[in-house]
């Protein structure tokens, strides 16, 4: 009797292991890359049948033209992750963030600082966080639209600034996302907005066809 209680045991065991080690996991691959096959291959971000990156992951985008991400400890760096070793109780991450604010109000002119969400100027727990607030996001308008403006003019391109920040905001509100429903609060991945930007410029000519090699 021993031997045939061991015998079923080892066969339940076995069973169970199969069905989550392999068939689990199997249909669940298998129904999420048909049922979602852009999210199941990690959100690439593409331009012309070219991959570029991943909605999964900010990128340094070090331009006025673009929208910025949250700040990150490690500068984006995509081959690591990580945060601030300090902790918000700490003095030392109140003056952190203090010199985040005062960047991120030095290079968006005129924008008050009760307009300025509190996750714009506290890194993120992975340094790689490519989702801000919306009102983050329209903060940037005037500055990338007074940007693209300029770099259209030294192109000998027309752009006024108004229908500019008119297609920024546009895009912005196309592509706002809720992180929870109902209750959860609005955002939009900044990897997305930026790589519209760079599509928009290309198709203007204000960008190079190369830009992106």
């Amino acid at each position: 009797m021993k031997g045939k209680t061991a015998l079923r045991t080892f066969a339940f065991a076995f069973v169970i292991m199969a069905v989550l080690g392999f068939v689990y996991p199997t249909v669940v691959s298998l129904v999420t890359e048909n049922a979602l096959p852009w999210q199941s291959e990690g959100s690439p971000v593409t331009i012309n049948g070219t991959v570029y990156g991943t909605e999964y992951l900010a990128e340094a985008f070090n331009s006025s033209l673009f929208f910025q991400s949250r700040p990150s400890a490690i500068g984006y760096n995509l081959s690591i992750s990580g945060s601030s070793s300090l902790s918000p109780n700490d003095p030392g991450y109140l003056n952190l963030t203090e010199q985040y604010l005062k960047q991120f109000l030095e290079e968006n002119p005129g924008i008050n600082v009760s307009q300025v969400p509190y996750s714009m100027v506290a890194p993120s727990d992975s340094g790689l966080d490519p989702n801000i607030p919306v009102l983050g996001a329209f903060d940037q308008v005037p500055r990338i639209a007074r940007s693209i403006s300029a770099l259209a003019s030294d192109n000998n391109i027309t752009m006024g600034i108004n229908s500019t920040e008119s297609f920024l905001n546009i895009t912005i509100t196309d592509h706002e996302a809720q992180n929870f429903p109902v209750f959860g609060s609005y955002y939009v991945n900044t990897v997305s907005l930026n790589f519209i930007i760079i599509k928009f410029l290309m198709e203007k000519g204000i960008l190079p066809a190369g830009f992106l090699s």
